[in-house]
């Protein structure tokens, strides 16, 4: 067994559900090979039973394999019949190049294989926060409604995002030179390998897959279908495009319109479009425009308007409660024969509002409870004073980051705020 064959191997032990028996299973397949021996001693141990040398060969690999689980599972919020785990995909390029692209799973805890959705993200153009701040929690939401209706939902941070390795699709561009296609092709290469290693997955189905993407991660989808690759049944753009200027131009307009119509060109997988009425960065009419470039070389798409949200429709797929856009998103599923009804129900969580909040604190509160923008946190002060935290990558950073804010905003002591909850639990005892 090469190097790499072993490391694809430690991968599926570690994500399986059962890792012992992944462990007997590995071993179990295993060739054998002429043994020299070194020493009398190495000789005796050979010659030791078999199923002892496999309960050792098992055990060893148990010690091996845990420290690739980087964090318990208890950092992030887990439910019944389902499953939430960080992962780092290696993956192998299309140039051969290597690369580490950062991700999280949230899938059915049951043994069967489960269609996959991919779901990637969008930008803010800046290192700082593509960087710094983002990472696979920005979609749980998003997870969680795939996951609950039957599918192994993996967000992948495309290179240059979160953890993952390598430069971002816009590195060395500019607004006058975005280099829209060549952004594109990056897109592909990431997402073909991420697509690669998740279908060999033994909790991911080989059929059926969905790639789904917001903003630049709904132009990398839709750059991705150009590809029509194995094994996936449709690509679902939320507000996708690249480019946006805050005067609502767009950077090499005319380039952009020249990569969707290539992408429409060779892509025959089904694609639901979909942009927020008040979307600030791509409207609705500018959505239009995109699809019609993309139809126009004969491209499958169906375009969706959807409601307002919030002061920026740009942002629902990450942002809005599933209830906001699900039902549009089933009608194209169920069109299309692919898994759309609920398989897992999610608790509401009620959980008992804090006393000394003010009447700001305790509407924050109230979002806090209903939203699922895992991870999440919420802190305290003496005097009214409260902080917030979503989107975190663990439920300590959560919990940091609202204490931190609940701290900046305490008119008494600085260091009086105390940590109220951690995801959908009250941890002030």
């Amino acid at each position: 067994m090469g190097e790499a064959e072993f490391r694809r191997r430690m991968h599926d032990i570690v994500m399986a559900d059962n890792v012992t028996d992944a462990i007997s299973r590995m071993i179990d397949n295993l060739s054998p090979a002429p043994v020299t021996f070194k020493s009398k001693k190495q000789k005796e141990m050979f010659r030791m039973p078999f199923r002892f040398q496999r309960n050792m060969m098992i055990l060893c690999l148990l010690v091996i394999s845990l420290p690739s689980i980087s964090l318990p599972l208890s950092q992030y919020q887990q439910f019944d019949g389902l499953i939430r785990a960080p992962l780092t995909l290696e993956v192998t390029l299309s140039n051969g190049q290597f690369a580490e692209l950062d991700a999280f799973v949230t899938r059915p805890s049951g043994t069967g294989a489960a269609p996959l959705v991919l779901i990637t993200n969008g930008t803010e153009g800046s290192r700082a926060f593509d960087r710094g701040i983002m990472n696979p929690n920005r979609m749980s939401g998003t997870a969680l409604a795939f996951a609950r209706h039957g599918y192994a939902a993996v967000v992948v941070l495309r290179e240059g995002y979160g953890h993952s390795s390598g430069n971002a699709e816009y590195a060395g561009g500019s607004c006058e030179q975005p280099r829209h296609q060549l952004a594109g092709q990056r897109d592909r290469m990431d997402l073909l390998a991420a697509l690669a290693v998740l279908q060999r997955q033994p909790w991911a189905s080989r059929e059926n897959a969905i790639l789904a993407g917001m903003s630049s991660g709904g132009f990398a989808v839709l750059a991705t279908s150009a590809a029509n690759p194995p094994g996936v049944s449709a690509v679902i753009n939320f507000d996708g495009g690249r480019g946006a200027n805050k005067d609502k131009s767009l950077c090499d307009g005319p380039g952009l319109l020249t990569a969707f119509e290539r992408y429409g060109a060779t892509a025959r997988l089904p694609s639901l479009w979909l942009y927020s009425a008040n979307d600030q960065d791509f409207s609705p009419d500018m959505g239009r425009t995109f699809y019609d470039a993309y139809r126009r070389q004969g491209g499958s798409a169906e375009f969706r308007e959807m409601p307002p949200f919030g002061k920026n429709g740009h942002v629902f797929m990450d942002s809005a409660p599933e209830a906001f856009w699900w039902q549009t998103v089933s009608a194209f599923l169920q069109a299309h024969h692919l898994p759309y009804q609920e398989v897992v129900s999610l608790p509401d969580t009620t959980l008992p509002v804090p006393a000394a909040l003010n009447k700001a604190g305790a509407e924050a509160f109230k979002h806090y409870t209903s939203s699922r923008l895992y991870e999440k946190a919420f802190a305290i002060g003496p005097e009214g004073a409260w902080g917030s935290a979503y989107w975190a990558r663990t439920g300590d950073d959560a919990a940091s980051i609202a204490l931190e804010y609940c701290n900046t905003f305490n008119r008494g002591d600085k260091g009086s705020c105390r940590l109220y909850a951690i995801g959908d639990a009250v941890v002030l005892r």
